[in-house]
């Protein structure tokens, strides 16, 4: 199935590395054009190195906690791309740890202010497009309880956004924007969280691994592929969903 992703440009936010480097390949190898950012200039500089041979990529360093770099790189970007018609919002605190004020006030600048502001941000330039799009990168940890050694704001921050975005497809989609999340289970991907876990947690592991009806973890590409749909013209009809994306691992029925 063709995406008609062909021309479009997309902003990734922390695309250089694990699930938001699968979804920058995966968006390159359906036409689009990208820019990537990160906050380390050796690992942009690495990504977009290996992205450049799939297509075009170009990328900027900026702390998704820091408001006006959040506002600078979309700019920079949607000049150099001529436009923006896809925002994947995937920056995230992520594993905070230890208790008291400092895992929520990160896993809130990061995860709900840095992703609104980003999606602020590009407005004006998704309101010229003609197939905007925004998915953003939530979890399952978001939606139940999953017994993970991770501070409680990472499951907390995520589902905020869950309903961020879910207001913004209401409040935007009459001027063309479509928005949804995506939630991903346990994904194993080299040098990665649950690789990590694997080395360190060997029996969290595998309690999780076989949790799954298939009893493996997922993988990069098998989200990266349901951001590209979400992403693209062809999922023209689906806005404010959340698609979680875990091989049977949560076990919730929903109507």
């Amino acid at each position: 199935m063709d995406l008609e992703l062909t021309g479009k440009k997309a902003l990734i936010s922390a695309g250089h590395k694990g699930i938001g480097l699968f979804i920058a390949r995966r968006l390159l190898e359906e036409g689009a054009q990208i820019s990537i950012c990160c906050r380390v200039q050796d690992e942009l500089d690495q990504a977009i190195d290996a992205l450049s041979a799939v297509g075009p990529v170009i990328g900027q360093v900026c702390d998704c906690s820091d408001i006006d770099q959040i506002k600078d790189w979309v700019k920079t970007a949607a000049s150099s791309l001529g436009g923006i018609d896809i925002c994947v919002g995937n920056a995230s605190a992520s594993g905070q740890h230890g208790e008291g004020p400092q895992p929520w006030q990160k896993s809130f600048e990061v995860d709900i202010l840095g992703s609104a502001m980003f999606y602020e941000a590009a407005k004006p330039f998704l309101t010229q497009s003609k197939a905007a799009a925004i998915v953003q990168i939530a979890t399952i940890t978001a939606i139940e309880h999953h017994d993970v050694p991770i501070s409680p704001s990472y499951g907390a921050s995520k589902a905020a956004t869950i309903n961020l975005i879910a207001q913004l497809a209401q409040r935007w989609g009459p001027e063309g924007i479509r928005a949804n999340t995506v939630s991903p289970g346990p994904i194993m991907i080299e040098q990665g969280r649950w690789d990590d876990i694997r080395d360190r947690m060997p029996a969290l592991y595998e309690r999780d691994r076989l949790q799954h009806p298939t009893q493996r973890m997922g993988t990069g590409d098998e989200i990266a592929d349901v951001v590209a749909f979400l992403a693209s013209p062809r999922a023209s009809w689906v806005n404010g969903a959340n698609v979680v994306v875990d091989g049977g691992y949560t076990k919730q029925v929903g109507f």
